[in-house]
């Protein structure tokens, strides 16, 4: 009976945590989620790729690059900053240096907070030239954080799983 007492409340502090992680109300401002496409998917060198995005934050700055990889913007050909509209809408015009190489490259579209740290970001691949190496990974949106509502769900299965255990030793042992 005694661990039986226990058990619930472990399942009950359980679902205590887990209400706010399912809930869907916690945040009254969600973040936004930019998102950028391109006219085009393949350029050469010396031409202009022309971007449009959406879901920018309004009060923070845009920062649109062509960079060699996707999941950064270190190492970048060329990089804009742009303002977006109260809308969340932003355009750029990026320049192809002349003597970019052929290849596989990122148009990213990002954005800082005021700490320095990402925000959100979205990538393109585009092609320069011929192209070159395979594709790129799709490694758009957010930055990864743990997730609370993951460590709850295994938390809870956790739970269940040693709650059966226990009644079906309980009911082998007829205790």
């Amino acid at each position: 009976m005694k661990w039986m007492i226990i058990s619930l409340l472990l399942l009950a502090v359980t679902l205590l945590i887990a209400d706010p992680a399912f809930a869907g109300g916690g945040d009254p401002d969600p973040p936004v989620s930019i998102r950028l496409t391109t006219k085009s998917s393949q350029g050469n060198p010396g031409d202009v790729i022309t971007v449009s995005g959406s879901g920018a934050d309004p009060g923070l700055s845009v920062f649109v690059t062509l960079a060699p990889q996707a999941d950064s913007a270190t190492g970048a050909l060329a990089t804009v900053e742009v303002t977006p509209a109260a809308d969340g809408a932003f355009s750029a015009a990026l320049d192809i240096p002349g003597d970019a190489a052929d290849g596989i490259y990122a148009v990213r579209a990002e954005q800082f907070t005021t700490d320095g740290f990402v925000l959100h970001f979205y990538w393109n691949a585009f092609t320069i030239g011929s192209g070159g190496s395979g594709p790129l990974l799709p490694t758009t949106g957010m930055p990864t954080t743990p997730s609370l509502a993951l460590a709850t769900v295994i938390l809870g299965l956790l739970l269940v799983m040693s709650l059966l255990a226990r009644g079906v030793y309980a009911a082998a042992t007829d205790k």
